[in-house]
């Protein structure tokens, strides 16, 4: 390995956007990566961003540079973190495993056997794995959800249990942005002989165990310190500065009524997702969007599953149900929240022929409002993540992150 970047400028100085800072280490042959992250920092496309790549264990990339906040008065350093959005949905897609290959419950199960609640208005059918899946139609809820009652996971899920779904389960998938984290929260405290909810389930069974500074629910010993603000967009931006999003759903994300709109707005009524990144949410341990979380952190996580998830006790049956990935929808992969395809698995997000955004389709991540990826490809061996606190306002494929990972695998190519 090999240290890059160059000294932190002095803080306070003159000109810092001109002097933003990278650091970190690349092994041999990957200082292409290295330029490409540090040429999103120093050009003030990201505010600060971290990136950490694994391969069959070995990190061959670990970098991180610019800020932790609009300021420009405290560096990124290498073990710092932030909030990571929908990134949080994978880390409940690892819950989701471990808890199945404990025996806790079956992919293949209804929710309704553990959770008979869940059964009303033709839910009783619905499978762990379709639920997971994003196929429950359950992406928009009524129940009116804000900062002050956002942790109330009994509520909430007695609100899910009692809802009728947006569209017939099975039929599409679509974003759960906040659901999905109280559903699998609900499976697994149903089910766990201690009676955990998600929060504590991951902490005690994955991330502690692990020693990685990633959490659903940051606890009050962790020093606030060490976290890098977000500076979000507002719903202007998404036409002012439209990229890659669909027109569709910028238009749909503003016009009460629409699915999109009860989806992502409930609970901020078009302040954009900036809003969240306060202590409350932070708290909360909102299992789909509310994870905090390092790169380093993050891409250790993964390492595990990209090694066949021994470490965690991931059955060999139940990662070859990761890599395989749950059946499509019935009615096609176009998702009804982002009116654009995606395709859910099992709490993850997989590649397909629309987003190729790995080697093989054995990978499995989430992607993040703002443009952080974070994922794991089994049969390449590779775990990865890339985070920022400056959110773009595209779909995936981020310029800022695309420009890494598609350096990172064309120098992996040279050295296969």
């Amino acid at each position: 390995m090999q240290l890059w970047g160059r000294s932190p400028p002095q803080v306070g100085s003159e000109n810092t956007d001109s002097e933003a800072w990278t650091g970190g280490y690349v092994a041999d042959g990957f200082e292409p990566v290295a330029h490409a992250f540090q040429a999103s920092i120093l050009s003030g496309q990201a505010l600060g961003a971290a990136c950490t790549i694994m391969h069959r264990g070995e990190t061959l990339v670990d970098l991180h540079g610019g800020w932790k906040d609009r300021s420009l008065e405290r560096l990124w350093g290498a073990n710092d973190i932030a909030l990571v959005y929908s990134l949080t949905k994978g880390l409940t897609g690892m819950a989701a495993a471990v808890a199945v290959s404990r025996g806790l419950f079956a992919y293949d199960e209804t929710v309704a056997q553990i959770w008979p609640e869940f059964a009303a208005h033709g839910k009783d059918t619905i499978s762990v794995g379709e639920a997971l899946s994003e196929q429950a139609g359950l992406a928009a809820i009524d129940y009116k959800l804000s900062l002050e009652n956002i942790g109330d996971e009994a509520a909430i899920c007695a609100a899910i249990a009692g809802q009728k779904p947006n569209w017939t389960p099975g039929d599409f998938a679509g974003n759960h942005a906040y659901t999905l984290g109280w559903i699998v929260s609900e499976l697994i405290h149903r089910r766990d002989p201690k009676g955990r909810r998600l929060p504590q389930f991951f902490a005690e069974e994955i991330a502690g165990p692990l020693g990685q500074d990633v959490f659903i629910g940051l606890p009050d010993t962790f020093d606030r310190n060490r976290i890098a603000r977000i500076e979000g967009f507002g719903m202007q931006d998404l036409y002012i500065h439209h990229t890659t999003m669909p027109w569709p759903l910028t238009f749909e994300m503003c016009l009460p009524g629409t699915l999109a709109f009860r989806t992502l707005n409930n609970p901020l009524i078009l302040e954009g997702p900036g809003a969240l990144d306060c202590e409350a949410f932070w708290r909360a341990g909102q299992g789909a969007a509310g994870g905090m979380a390092s790169a380093r952190g993050l891409a250790a996580l993964y390492n595990v599953f990209a090694g066949g998830g021994e470490r965690l006790g991931i059955k060999p049956e139940v990662m070859a149900n990761l890599a395989e990935g749950h059946r499509f929808p019935r009615k096609g992969l176009k998702d009804q929240v982002l009116t654009a395809e995606m395709y859910y698995s099992y709490g993850f997000e997989k590649p397909f022929d629309a987003w190729k955004y790995a080697r093989t389709r054995s990978a499995f991540g989430s992607f993040a409002v703002g443009g952080s990826l974070a994922f794991c490809d089994p049969e390449d061996g590779v775990a990865y993540a890339w985070i920022t606190n400056r959110l773009g306002t595209g779909k995936w494929d981020d310029p800022r992150e695309k420009l890494v990972r598609d350096a990172f695998y064309s120098c992996l190519e040279n050295h296969s």
